[in-house]
């Protein structure tokens, strides 16, 4: 009987914890299981999310920051697409057939994982941080914007790989922001970078 109402003391604690957007998980809770170790790396990562938001406070990086994040919404891709077709003509069918492709299948895997993680994101545990910008979704991890990035990234360098460095820039940039924005945690970036890669380059060798 003592130890049941233990329990439901601990689990009480737990709902009061998340309900005030902190982490339920004290850091001397053993991990177990996926959800374990997100809620274990908030804890680890929202120092450096506190300290990209704080240091993107002045008007022209926050300028900067929801420029990129409006960018990364889908216009992006639509001036790659004409800029492609303008300098390279149909000739550069192979990267964006490769680019589309890799997008589209990580679009089609990409919310049954976000969904299933449904880590919440920095500014859920952090309210400090919510700067009242627009999310597309609501939860965190992988990161869409990086996911898509990398995606349409690995077919461009492959098939332009004198553009490989600015290229790079982007995607660095692209995750800059959405982590200055308190959208995202690293690893977010780390999970949508992977998930892009891991559709990207099968298509990619195939293709170009």
């Amino acid at each position: 009987m003592k130890t049941h109402l233990n329990q439901d003391h601990a689990m009480k604690e737990i709902i009061t914890h998340s309900s005030h957007g902190q982490n339920p998980y004290p850091a001397s809770r053993p991990i177990h299981g996926l959800h374990d170790f997100l809620a274990r790396c908030n804890e680890w990562e929202i120092g450096m999310v506190r300290l990209a938001v704080k240091n993107s406070q002045p008007a022209y990086l926050r300028k900067t920051s929801l420029m990129i994040n409006h960018l990364g919404d889908g216009w992006l891709y639509v001036l790659i697409v004409l800029s492609l077709l303008a300098f390279q003509g149909l000739h550069s069918w192979h990267i964006l057939l490769s680019a589309g492709l890799a997008a589209a299948m990580a679009h089609g895997i990409y919310p049954v994982i976000k969904n299933r993680l449904a880590r919440l994101r920095p500014f859920d545990y952090d309210p400090s941080l919510n700067l009242s910008v627009r999310v597309l979704d609501k939860y965190s991890c992988p990161s869409g914007h990086t996911m898509t990035a990398t995606a349409v990234a690995i077919p461009l360098a492959m098939g332009l790989p004198q553009f490989s460095p600015l290229i790079i820039a982007i995607c660095l940039v692209i995750g800059w922001a959405r982590i200055s924005l308190g959208h995202h945690y690293p690893s977010d970036l780390v999970f949508g970078a992977l998930l892009g890669s891991g559709t990207a380059f099968p298509i990619s060798l195939l293709l170009i």
